[in-house]
């Protein structure tokens, strides 16, 4: 259980000045009571009530999947029952809006996606990176290029075949994380796409089968039944190493191509938040992810290819980075 109580040492304080105003007349009693006040807060124990995890996205994707695993952990951790909510809309942006509604009190979680820092490059929240305090990355979900079993030879192939002729390319969404690191990838490697964005993974995946797109942006887990069955191929993984398991899949730096950036999920609150509840919190996150039960879930997901534990102030820096990058990429969009 990890619940902190500052009481003890807050008597501690207004006790040594009580003992001093009476050995200097009480002429200073009442200016040291006062200061002692200012800590108060510090004096609460948390959490002493339920706690609210608020996900952008419907139930059953991959940031849903992620809240309620993690939750669960910290449900256990810090000895309260913490409630997944989905507040789905406007890529995440609406659950970010209603974080910064709430008290700055440590009762209200967002876990967010990297679709967070898209919102922010392209100015489509007026929740800057500011507004929140990171707790911590947890996921680090690694990207690929998929294309329908036995369409191409190799990653060299596929982009020859992209320099001659046109190669359609599924993702999520419009000016989404799809599209900016298919964005990227054109950039360093010297070829150009035609992106097709999709409502759903699901249609993306059966456009794909079915013919209708040459290749996808998609992790390793959603498809790896038909991967695993010859049906699709990875071509490439937006990684710096190889993938533990798939060293036969090539990896972006291994041509040079500086292109890692993956799906990533860990969970922000308002920035006014006590640091003393963030420090609990980022503790609690870091035992919580090391849980048996977490690590399961992990690698029933193929989320444990790659360490995607970042904390707090490291995550905020990182988080800075991306925008940027994000930035630079919608430029080159004309967005």
């Amino acid at each position: 259980m990890k619940k902190i109580n500052y009481l003890i040492a807050g008597l501690a304080v207004p006790f040594a000045l009580a003992l001093q105003g009476c050995s200097d007349g009480g002429a200073s009693g009442s200016t040291e009571a006062g200061n002692g006040s200012a800590g108060d807060a510090e004096n609460e124990e948390y959490p002493v009530r339920d706690i609210e995890m608020v996900v952008g996205w419907g139930a059953g994707g991959g940031s849903d999947t992620f809240a309620r695993a993690i939750a669960a952990e910290l449900s256990d951790i810090l000895d309260t029952n913490i409630n997944v909510v989905n507040n789905e809309g406007a890529s995440g942006a609406i659950a970010g809006d209603y974080v910064q509604e709430q008290d700055p009190d440590g009762y209200t979680f967002w876990a967010i996606s990297s679709n967070y820092p898209i919102n922010v490059a392209q100015g489509n929240t007026p929740h800057g990176l500011d507004t929140y305090t990171p707790i911590g990355r947890v996921q680090d979900d690694i990207v690929t290029i998929q294309t329908k079993g036995g369409e191409f030879e190799d990653i060299e192939d596929f982009l020859d075949t992209a320099r001659n002729e046109t190669i359609t390319v599924g993702g999520t969404g419009s000016l989404g994380f799809d599209e900016l690191i298919l964005t990227q990838m054109e950039l360093e490697a010297d070829v150009d796409f035609n992106f097709v964005p999709y409502e759903s993974a699901g249609e993306m995946h059966a456009a794909l089968l079915g013919g209708h797109i040459d290749a996808q942006v998609e992790q390793f887990s959603p498809t790896i039944g038909q991967v695993e069955a010859g049906e699709i191929d990875i071509l490439l993984a937006f990684n710096d190493e190889s993938v533990p398991g798939y060293e036969d899949v090539p990896y972006s730096m291994q041509y040079g191509w500086e292109v890692t950036e993956g799906q990533n999920r860990g969970l922000v609150v308002h920035s006014d938040t006590p640091d003393y509840i963030v420090d609990i919190l980022v503790e609690a996150l870091e035992e919580a992810k090391e849980q048996p039960r977490y690590k399961e879930y992990e690698e029933d997901s193929y989320l444990h290819l790659r360490d995607g534990w970042l904390p707090s102030d490291d995550w905020a820096a990182e988080l800075e980075n991306v925008v940027a990058n994000y930035e630079e990429l919608l430029e080159v969009l004309g967005q």
